[in-house]
């Protein structure tokens, strides 16, 4: 059930979990399209100013990427492997890597600037953040932080 869940083929068929415009309750009305996630040739595209149609491009996050973006906020790793995000922009700088000079990780190994994410709500309820979030889904970016969002289709 979960590569169903996913988006993978099961079956002979694929499910789409992502395509869809999202809004939040604090936009002006509340839940009006503020972003919205398609399909873009193999990939993924975000508008992420659906008013302008701002489209950049966007990637599923590997295991790795969402345990890295988990780790990042001090969730439970454990929580990231029922979860799924689609991530755009540069990846955010790790000055510990870069003291290490480590090499930059990639996407989808990593997450970028912003993020959706849709978690269960078994997981939610163990993320302290998350914990009391009555929608499966939230945005991400380093300035607005973590946000309920609502799919709206």
């Amino acid at each position: 059930m979960l590569a169903a869940w996913v988006g993978q083929a099961t079956a002979g068929e694929t499910t789409d979990l992502f395509s869809g415009r999202y809004g939040h309750d604090a936009s002006e009305p509340a839940y009006a399209p503020v972003w919205e996630l398609k399909r873009g040739g193999e990939g993924w595209q975000a508008v992420v100013a659906v008013i302008e149609g701002e489209s950049v491009d966007a990637y599923r996050l590997s295991s790795a990427g969402r345990g890295a973006f988990w780790q990042k906020m001090h969730w439970p790793v454990a929580t990231a492997a029922d979860a799924d995000c689609i991530s755009w922009g540069e990846a955010p700088p790790d000055l510990m890597a870069m003291l290490q000079e480590a090499p930059a990780v990639a996407p989808p190994d990593t997450f970028g600037e912003a993020l959706i994410c849709h978690v269960p709500a078994a997981s939610r309820h163990a993320i302290d953040w998350l914990a009391d979030a009555t929608e499966d889904w939230f945005y991400y970016d380093p300035m607005a932080g973590i946000m309920s969002v609502r799919q709206l289709h």
